[in-house]
């Protein structure tokens, strides 16, 4: 089972944060605490585990490593909700839907909380994962919010965003880092065989960025 240490480390990593730049965030002075967390020599304080919580927008049990799912929502007891198009699923590298997600289609939709929407919610769809490039915190069968960025009239891209891109008539799913001259399209998996992608911003630029993955869920039927 994944240590509490271990969800702090990885999720950490995933923003591409130093233990000083956390420990700065939450309002440490150093980064002491924040080691002794990852090393497992000490667990989080209820305060701290929330604050954790909100800072990494997951559920405090995901953080202890007694859930798989960064979500603590059950959609059978969720409160103002709004519906968002469902498009099938990533598999293999491949975005398999009705058409692509640019085409105006009757999709299924599935209910989502609306407080984790910045945008309307128009703007989003939702596609179950078939893929284990980033299963250190998205499963494959998991279900994941995207916000579309063919709806978004200027898109910025941050490190740590997981976007959904298109490479060689590939969709694929991967973890966006940046540095001042490339850009890296990293997988975040317990797996051997996904590679990093190195790309100049100039190339980054003519890529297709389908969207940017804000929210994971597993619906238990």
């Amino acid at each position: 089972m994944t240590t509490s240490g271990e969800r702090i480390r990885q999720l950490r990593v995933l923003k591409n944060l130093s233990q000083q730049e956390l420990s700065h965030d939450l309002g440490y002075k150093t980064y002491t605490t924040v080691s002794k967390w990852e090393s497992d020599a000490s667990l989080p304080p209820g305060k701290e585990l929330k604050k954790l919580a909100t800072y990494f927008q997951v559920s405090t049990d995901f953080l202890l490593g007694l859930d798989n799912y960064p979500s603590s929502y059950i959609f059978s007891d969720m409160q103002n909700t709004v519906e968002i198009d469902f498009i099938e699923s990533i598999s293999s590298g491949y975005l398999y839907t009705n058409g692509s997600v640019e085409e105006t289609t009757d999709f299924p939709t599935v209910q989502i909380p609306n407080h984790i929407l910045s945008e309307d919610p128009d703007k989003y769809f939702v596609i179950k994962v078939r893929t284990d490039s980033m299963n250190r915190i998205i499963n494959s069968g998991d279900n994941v919010v995207v916000l579309n960025y063919n709806k978004i009239e200027t898109p910025i891209h941050n490190t740590g965003d997981i976007i959904i891109v298109k490479i060689d008539n590939e969709y694929k799913l991967e973890h966006l880092r940046l540095t001042d001259s490339t850009v890296h399209l990293e997988p975040f998996s317990y797996l051997d065989g996904f590679e990093t992608l190195t790309y100049s911003k100039k190339e980054f630029e003519h890529l297709e960025i389908v969207g940017k993955v804000i929210y994971a869920f597993r619906i238990f039927n």
